[in-house]
């Protein structure tokens, strides 16, 4: 008892504590524990072992973590979980404090797996079900109670009014996601939080439409957040706290990481045949050790979106695993290993410096983990599309520029007439919105200046994937039940009727924090609590009910028919989310709505570059006539007058930007020069040098006109002053014969 007693206070008391000041307070621990015998290995540290109580004696967590091999058809299921020592540990612990039916709290930084480890858990222990709520900064208590109302039946009886979950003999395990978002109030509570605290303490609660006094039965609360230093996050209240053990989950550390996606690794590359099977640990090492060092030098300190975390490794390897049918050799491997990061890692990154450091850690780790590689693998630009071909593979850009012109023209015929032109950036960040587009549960996060194509580009892209485009319309009356109906109209058409489409929403449409709040909650779990209830939650199983059971068949209950519309939802519905940097809310967005930052795939627009202003301008130019008596040069081309043109409306574009970053540096005078305002320009200078060569050539055509007037009178002058001689030698004539007469 006394080795099991050490155990658990290691946990109980240093469980809320980061792994590493974990294993720095059990060997603490250890140095006043003389009397117990330890095992006789240098390296022991009691956080890596576990006391067999029937043989009472020290075992090591690496005993139990099985060797997992796993079939490469599951490598994209999401419900995977390759054991760790960290996870087979945290389940222990979980799984004692869900039969205890205890409240808890799991703290960990975004993307360490707390999600992952609960789920797993509750696969172990076949008597709970889980429910997902996603917290934002606005949540209320309204948003569990609507959750009450969807998973749960209240029951009246003896002892009063019941609330237990609508399967039988089973807990309902309510998973609070982001707990500590929620805005402190005037009186420095969190009222979900206080709310959250009744129901643990009274094991009930008063329910507010008619106060009636609601007791719980088979229902329980698990909460994760992250740590409260992170930006936008509150501490919890201690009484709220007391009643809730807490386990803080960490980032896997390397051993762990290599672990689990060099299994998933093992399984991709055995489709391949014989061929690259060898390579799954220097793919495994060159994934780790890219994300370790991206992880360590780029921080949320830098920039808010800058958070990199396991996430990003498992969107790597389902990249690698939707393409690698089509690479045969190590070069091609590599390529497609390259491109996949500079997508997840380099495409989010804001300065130009930070780019070229993320290419160069490529080439540097690349050549580190591969050897025998030729320069043609890591030879810049790399593009993979399947636009060219039905395969996804590495593309040449002057061949991807025609194909997306070609389709462009159609574009504009049937869809939108704004004119785009294709330079290097815009086809990347085509060919990037493609690629999210075309995965399942795919969303962007497309962060720009006003004007250079966020939803221009959005559109197109999702016409040539065959999406159809939603839009909300915001107008004056516009509200949150408004927004409410939109919601469910295109969710049922993605849901029911497996519709794929774009959701694209621009931050000028959050016009309240409910409506941030819905969005977060789509994203996080693809269902927003309290958007089908009653009537429509009836319309949505007889829709669903129609629909489903043609594709899917065994859908019995109601729970497994809407179970198959979430699961319909997040796999036909990508949503756009399209931001403005320069907005003051930009920064805040990371801290209060965390599932944008989190499941968004992130492309950074920034600002035009300056040749892709000059490409901009020379396209959008190239039907001005300009006059050789404009310019001081001599017998110069048309095409050397237009270049001439082009070059000075950049050069003043970009001499204006400077001057206003300098006022807003020194002078704190703010004024923003975007895309926009360089494509109004040159629409103005268009119009206008066609306006006054319209008036030049009016009044060309004025004096030409008067000139071929007086040229045509001088000829009829001259020809009546002729036919005036004519005469006058006849008048002569007659003269003299009158004379002769008389």
């Amino acid at each position: 008892m006394s080795k099991w007693l050490i155990i658990s206070i290691i946990w109980g008391f240093g469980g809320s504590l980061s792994l590493g000041n974990r294993t720095n307070f059990s060997e603490k621990l250890k140095s006043f524990t003389s009397d117990i015998e330890f095992p006789n290995d240098p390296n022991f540290q009691m956080i890596d072992y576990y006391v067999n109580m029937g043989e009472n004696k020290w075992n090591p967590w690496k005993a139990k973590v099985p060797n997992t091999d796993i079939d490469s058809k599951k490598v994209s299921d999401a419900d995977v979980v390759i054991p760790t020592v960290d996870t087979v540990r945290h389940q222990e612990i979980l799984c004692s404090w869900i039969s205890e039916h205890r409240p808890f709290i799991l703290c960990g930084p975004p993307g360490s797996g707390k999600t992952m480890t609960l789920m797993a858990t509750l696969k172990i222990l076949t008597d709970f079900e889980m429910v997902f709520i996603n917290f934002s900064s606005s949540t209320t208590p309204d948003l569990i109670l609507k959750t009450f109302d969807h998973y749960c039946e209240y029951v009246k009886s003896s002892n009063g009014t019941i609330l237990r979950p609508k399967q039988n003999n089973k807990y309902l395990v309510v998973f609070c996601d982001e707990i500590n978002l929620p805005e402190i109030d005037k009186y420095s509570t969190q009222v979900v939080i206080t709310f959250l605290r009744e129901i643990t303490e009274q094991n009930g609660f008063w329910r507010p439409i008619d106060k009636t006094w609601i007791k719980l039965d088979r229902i329980q609360f698990v909460g994760a957040c992250n740590p409260p230093t992170d930006v936008g996050r509150h501490p919890l209240n201690n009484r709220f706290l007391r009643h809730c053990p807490l386990l803080y989950v960490d980032f896997p550390g390397k051993d762990s990481l290599r672990q689990i996606y060099g299994t998933f690794n093992r399984a991709i590359l055995r489709k391949t045949g014989s061929a690259l099977n060898n390579q799954s640990e220097s793919l495994t090492e060159a994934m780790v050790e890219f994300y370790t060092q991206c992880q360590t030098h780029y921080t949320p300190d830098i920039q808010p979106h800058y958070i990199y975390s396991p996430r990003e490794l498992t969107r790597w390897k389902h990249a690698i695993n939707e393409s690698i049918d089509n690479i045969s050799d190590v070069d091609g491997l590599v390529r497609l290993w390259a491109h996949e990061a500079l997508r997840l890692f380099q495409d989010r990154l804001v300065l130009d410096e930070e780019k070229v450091w993320c290419d160069k850690l490529v080439d540097t780790v690349a050549s580190q983990c591969f050897p025998s590689i030729s320069p043609a693998a890591l030879e810049r630009p790399i593009l993979f599309t399947n636009l060219l071909t039905n395969t996804y593979i590495s593309c040449g850009k002057d061949e991807l520029i025609k194909k997306i012109d070609s389709r462009l023209k159609v574009f504009y015929e049937e869809e939108l007439n704004v004119p785009l032109v294709i330079f290097d950036s815009v086809l990347e960040h085509i060919l990037r919105i493609d690629r999210v587009l075309k995965q399942p549960i795919g969303h962007l996060l497309l962060v720009g200046q006003s004007g250079v194509g966020k939803t221009t580009l959005s559109r197109f892209v999702a016409w040539m994937n065959d999406l159809t485009v939603f839009q909300i319309k915001a107008g004056r009356n516009y509200g949150v039940a408004d927004f409410d109906a939109d919601l469910r109209g295109v969710m049922k058409r993605a849901g029911c009727k497996g519709e794929k489409i774009c959701f694209i929403f621009d931050e000028s449409n959050v016009l309240g924090p409910a409506f941030l709040e819905r969005m977060n909650a789509l994203l996080a779990s693809g269902e927003v609590p309290g958007l089908f209830e009653g009537d429509e939650y009836i319309s949505l199983l007889n829709s669903a009910r129609e629909h489903l059971l043609r594709d899917v068949k065994g859908l019995d209950t109601e729970e497994e028919i809407y179970k198959a519309f979430i699961k319909g939802v997040q796999r036909n519905l990508h949503v756009v989310f399209t931001m403005n940097p320069l907005s003051p809310d930009f920064s805040n967005r990371a801290a209060s709505s965390p599932a944008l930052y989190n499941r968004c795939v992130i492309d950074w627009f920034g600002d035009w570059s300056r040749e892709g202003l000059f490409q901009v301008a020379k396209k959008l130019t190239e039907n001005c006539q300009c006059r050789k008596e404009n310019f001081k040069k001599k017998d110069m081309s048309q095409e050397e007058m237009n270049a001439l043109i082009v070059d000075s409306i950049t050069s003043y574009h970009i001499v204006i930007k400077e001057l206003n970053d300098k006022l807003s540096k020194n002078a704190k005078k703010f004024n923003y020069i975007t895309p926009r305002d360089f494509l109004d320009f040159i629409k103005h200078f268009a119009n206008l040098q066609t306006e006054k060569s319209d008036e030049l050539n009016e009044q060309q055509q004025h004096i030409n006109k008067g000139l071929q007037k007086i040229i045509q009178t001088e000829k009829t002058v001259n020809e009546l002053k002729q036919s005036l001689a004519v005469k006058g030698v006849e008048l002569n004539k007659k003269q003299e014969e009158t004379k002769k007469k008389i």
